[in-house]
């Protein structure tokens, strides 16, 4: 939780977030490992992210609130002050309810249609960790109030959190093989984790650890990594759609409950796991799986990827700026900001899927990305200093569009 008028740690840890991705797709050029890093994909996995991050200011703000209230008024132990013992005992009760909160989210409907959007990349890279659903902080907070009840105070608690988090991001590739039998053994590892996102049979529902693996040892839900590892989701999603791949599982489970011809089956479709049909429902013969079909792979022009890429870096300076003084901005900057971050991941994935609608939005993002600039620059300028940011945001936007079409037409004339 921010102080007020504070800087958000989140936004240091971005630029090691990208660098490490760079790192890594570098590496795999150089080992000729073809297609480890599939420019759609990637956008699609990093820009989940984003919009995880930036809709998190509005989504974790009730959650933490509860929390330090509940530690406030209901702590049965006080820790006195905060110590390393404190901390590394916070740690590992992060790391038991992270495996118990991961674990039913994966058999349980509801929580599967938040948790499931990180499951939907067909890649395992880097990138892939940072493909995060933007409802997860309202689930992890049941799982985790608990750790109030035991006196945690908040700021412990987030430390910890973060730290289990940051681990888990490094073990999000295929580069790293196995490790030593003891670290194999005690940790989660990137061998480990492959498995917990493979499709086949014998790796669904495997792994749940955050940094430790003994968990899925004790509770019996370990598998070790056999066979090649096949990415995604049992149904693939084949949207790059930041929005709809956070909402579709949502429809799904309606569509189970419209269909469903008993009452109880209708309730029971968001409990159920996701395996289950109501009775009578059956699973529709045409249903595309993701053992029989390729990875969902749309042709991206390198023009496109030069566009896109130039205008994530630029959208990258006002996500960091969004991020880092989320808490000195009112709640109507915070929403400009995000309406004009999201408005712009949806976009960029929509160009790269070819959509017809994202070359309008394209044009019509210019003034919304302008409008929060400026919005959110009044909180340290003023006056006509503001409309010329404004109007530089707008010319560097709309010039560029422009140079960019003239130039794909100008490669269809050719």
């Amino acid at each position: 939780m921010t102080e007020e008028h504070g800087i958000n740690p989140i936004a240091f840890a971005v630029p090691l977030f990208l660098a490490s991705i760079l790192i890594e797709a570098a590496i795999a050029k150089r080992q000729g490992r073809q297609g480890y890093y599939f420019f759609g994909t990637a956008l699609a996995d990093v820009t989940s992210g984003t919009v995880f991050q930036v809709l998190e200011v509005f989504f974790k703000f009730v959650p933490l609130l509860v929390y330090a209230w509940v530690v406030e008024r209901y702590a049965l132990i006080d820790w006195g002050e905060s110590t390393w013992g404190l901390f590394f005992t916070a740690l590992l009760l992060v790391d038991f309810m992270y495996y118990w909160w991961h674990r039913e989210s994966h058999v349980i409907n509801l929580l599967w249609a938040v948790h499931g959007v990180h499951h939907q990349s067909e890649d395992f890279n880097l990138a892939v960790a940072l493909r995060q659903p933007i409802f997860e902080p309202i689930t992890w907070f049941f799982f985790y109030i608990p750790l109030a009840l035991l006196g945690i105070p908040v700021e412990v608690f987030l430390a910890a959190y973060a730290l289990d988090l940051l681990y888990q991001f490094f073990i999000h590739t295929e580069l790293v093989r196995k490790l030593p039998a003891p670290i194999e053994w005690v940790f989660n590892t990137p061998s480990h984790h492959r498995v917990h996102h493979g499709v086949q049979d014998q790796y669904l529902d495997k792994n749940y650890g955050g940094i430790l693996v003994i968990w899925d040892r004790m509770f019996g839900t370990f598998e070790a990594e056999d066979e090649r590892v096949i990415y995604g989701t049992t149904v693939p999603v084949h949207s790059y759609n930041p929005l709809w791949t956070n909402f579709n599982y949502f429809q799904h489970m309606a569509s189970l409950a419209r269909q469903a011809t008993r009452l109880r089956d209708k309730l029971w479709v968001w409990f159920a796991h996701p395996a289950w049909l109501p009775q009578g429902v059956e699973r529709d013969a045409n249903e595309l799986k993701r053992l029989k079909s390729d990875k969902y792979r749309p042709e991206v022009a390198p023009e496109l990827v030069w566009y896109l890429s130039g205008h994530y870096l630029l959208l990258g300076a006002l996500i960091l700026v969004f991020l880092m003084f989320e808490a000195s901005f009112g709640w109507g900057q915070r929403a400009a900001g995000c309406t004009a971050i999201v408005m712009s991941t949806v976009v960029f994935l929509g160009l790269v899927e070819g959509k017809r609608w994202a070359e309008w939005m394209e044009l019509a993002r210019g003034p919304v990305v302008a409008g929060a600039v400026v919005w959110l620059a009044a909180l340290w300028l003023q006056g006509w200093v503001l409309v010329g940011i404004g109007a530089l945001v707008l010319v560097v936007m709309w010039g560029s569009w422009n140079v960019w079409r003239a130039r794909v037409r100008g490669a269809g004339a050719a």
